[in-house]
């Protein structure tokens, strides 16, 4: 008994020991219509979710007019919901877009990005925004502009806190990507394959993909917030190329489709899928982002970050996305961070 009462005090004294990080529970939502159902709502009350990443707007290469112009902007049907949280504006912005501008016109991009965002701000009555963050996967090439525009954007923004995404392959080739001049970073712990590429298994989140990046985040200099991905969708190849991505295939079309595999399935015959259509021969492969999965990540990040205070984003917030998922596991993604 003596040897047992020992036993279990010292396991206590251990566990007092563990070191325990702060983690602020988050979710981006990513429609450009911002009106959160019933369930959505429920669920976030149950995952104590206080901060929203709200996508405002995107910004895109318009050909047609040479400019960098806003689209899909954000239209919020649900305002009263939205004060109620913590919100913080979201901008993505393609790559192409640093490609086509030179320096003159990514000044103006900033001086004008963050004019509507602050239209936002006062049109939705968001007085209390903490932070802003934009979203762009950078290269080697652009990175000297996109930098630019993000300091030229933070003389813009009444916000204290800039951040920024950013991508694993950013995260371990710093040399080239380089780091951005932003307080705070968000690591996406997804889209860690080669999407592109027949062979992939899961292009959104893959552990064996995630764990050949783990030494470069513990060095990357920049405090870092972590999103962690809910998504699924199906990659279409034609003629054994990448030919796009369809968001969602009814079952009863699905289930005339040849299933060569877990996730390959092949066309048998013509189909029009959601209004796309699908030729005899197409080949999709079913990618998502499983619990198991996520909780090998959420593992490994645990060795890694030295973050004390820790954002925990989920992408994204939608009924559908979400009802795949039980409370429990949701929860754990999130708590699965708090001690290491």
């Amino acid at each position: 008994m003596k040897w047992c009462f020992l036993l279990i005090a010292f396991a206590v004294l251990l566990s007092c020991k563990q070191n325990t990080r702060n983690i602020e529970p988050a979710i981006y939502y990513w429609k450009s219509q911002f009106n959160p159902g019933g369930f959505e709502k429920a669920r976030l009350d149950s995952l104590q979710v206080q901060t929203l990443y709200v996508k405002f707007f995107d910004i895109a290469w318009n050909g047609a007019t040479a400019q960098a112009l806003p689209v899909a902007k954000l239209f919020a049907r649900d305002t009263a919901y939205l004060r109620s949280k913590s919100i913080i504006p979201t901008v993505f912005i393609t790559n192409e877009v640093f490609y086509k501008l030179d320096s003159t016109g990514v000044k103006t991009l900033a001086g004008n990005t963050g004019a509507l965002i602050q239209k936002y701000l006062a049109l939705y009555q968001l007085n209390h925004v903490s932070e802003v963050q934009m979203d762009c996967d950078w290269t080697a090439s652009t990175r000297n502009k996109y930098f630019y525009f993000l300091k030229e954007i933070k003389t813009q923004l009444r916000a204290p806190v800039l951040s920024a995404t950013i991508r694993l392959h950013q995260v371990k080739y710093t040399s080239s990507s380089g780091v951005p001049p932003v307080d705070r970073g968000l690591l996406m712990c997804y889209n860690m394959g080669n999407l592109q590429k027949e062979q992939t298994s899961n292009s959104i989140i893959d552990p064996e993909e995630f764990g050949k990046y783990q030494s470069s985040i513990q060095s990357f200099p920049l405090s870092m917030d972590v999103g962690l991905p809910l998504f699924d969708w199906y990659v279409l190849f034609r003629d054994h190329q990448y030919a796009g991505l369809l968001s969602f295939i009814p079952v009863a079309i699905l289930n005339t489709f040849q299933k060569q595999s877990d996730q390959v399935y092949k066309v048998l015959r013509d189909t029009l899928v959601n209004d796309r259509p699908l030729k005899a021969g197409d080949i999709l492969r079913y990618e998502n982002s499983a619990v198991e999965s996520i909780n090998k990540i959420v593992s490994q990040l645990n060795k890694r970050l030295s973050t004390k205070n820790l954002r925990v984003a989920l992408y994204h917030c939608d009924s559908t996305i979400l009802s795949k998922y039980n409370t429990h596991d949701l929860e754990n993604f999130y708590s699965g961070l708090r001690r290491y």
